[in-house]
C-alpha cells in the first residue's frame, strides 16, 4: 500500500479529468484508451506502464474507483475545508492510510457502480466535516450491505409516500430496518390461520436514515 496511498491520494484531491464525463456509461477499455485517464496516478498504477487491466477484478476496480473520483469532485468542496483535509492527512501518514486504504478496500468489493458513487458522496461529506469519520464508517458499512433495489423505498418513506408495509413489500421495509435506517411500530394484525395471518407496520425514516438521505439523495 505504500505507492497505491499516495496515488490514489493525489488522483482523488487533484483529479486531471472534467467532472462533466459520464463515466457509469463507459466501458473500461474506452476509458483505459483515453489518454487522459492514463495520467490519473491511480490508473498508471493499477494498469502499469504499458500494460492494459486484464482480468475481470482489476478492471472493476478501475471503474469504480474512477467513478468515486468524479463523484467526489461532482460538488464543489470549499478551499478551506479541502485544504485542512490535505494537511491532515499530509501531515499524519497513518490517517492516510487508514482512511483511503478502507475506502480501497469498500471500491474493491463493489459490483455496482451506484455503491461508489455513493461511498464518494459521504466521503465528500466527511472531509467538509459534515460527519465525523466515526460516523462515514457507519453510513460505508450500511452502503456494503444494502441492496439497491431498496433504495427507492427508503426516499419514498423518506419523504412519506410510503407509511406502512401494505404500501410496500415488507421484505424490502425489512431490510431497510435491518441497516438501521427504518423504524417500524405495528398498526394492525389479522390473526387466522397459519398461512392467513398478517401484520402491517407502520414504518418511517429515523435518525441515521436521515443522514444517510440528506447526504445521498
Amino acid at each position: 500500500m505504500n505507492k497505491v496511498i499516495p496515488a490514489f491520494e493525489i488522483s482523488l484531491l487533484e483529479p486531471v479529468f472534467s467532472s462533466s464525463i459520464e463515466l457509469s456509461e463507459m466501458g473500461i477499455d474506452s476509458l483505459l484508451d483515453d489518454g487522459v485517464f492514463k495520467n490519473i496516478p491511480i490508473v498508471s498504477l493499477l494498469v502499469g506502464v504499458g500494460k492494459t487491466a486484464q482480468n475481470i477484478h482489476d478492471r472493476n476496480l478501475l471503474k469504480q474507483t474512477l467513478n468515486f473520483i468524479k463523484t467526489f469532485n461532482d460538488k464543489q468542496i470549499s478551499k478551506e475545508k479541502l485544504g485542512k483535509y490535505k494537511e491532515a492527512i499530509n501531515k499524519n501518514p497513518k490517517k492516510a492510510e487508514k482512511e483511503l486504504e478502507r475506502v480501497l478496500i469498500i471500491l474493491n468489493s463493489n459490483v455496482e457502480i451506484k455503491k461508489s458513487q455513493m461511498l464518494a458522496q459521504i466521503y465528500r461529506a466527511y472531509v467538509e466535516e459534515i460527519i465525523s469519520w466515526e460516523q462515514f464508517c457507519e453510513l460505508s458499512d450500511v452502503i456494503t450491505r444494502l441492496f439497491i433495489i431498496d433504495i427507492d423505498l427508503l426516499y419514498k418513506v423518506y419523504n412519506n409516500e410510503v407509511t406502512d408495509t401494505s404500501q410496500c413489500r415488507s421484505y424490502q421495509a425489512d431490510r431497510l430496518i435491518s441497516l438501521g435506517l427504518l423504524d417500524s411500530a405495528t398498526k394492525s394484525l389479522s390473526i387466522g390461520n397459519t398461512s392467513n395471518s398478517q401484520t402491517v407496520r407502520y414504518i418511517s425514516i429515523n435518525k441515521f436514515g436521515d443522514l444517510f438521505c440528506n447526504i445521498i439523495k
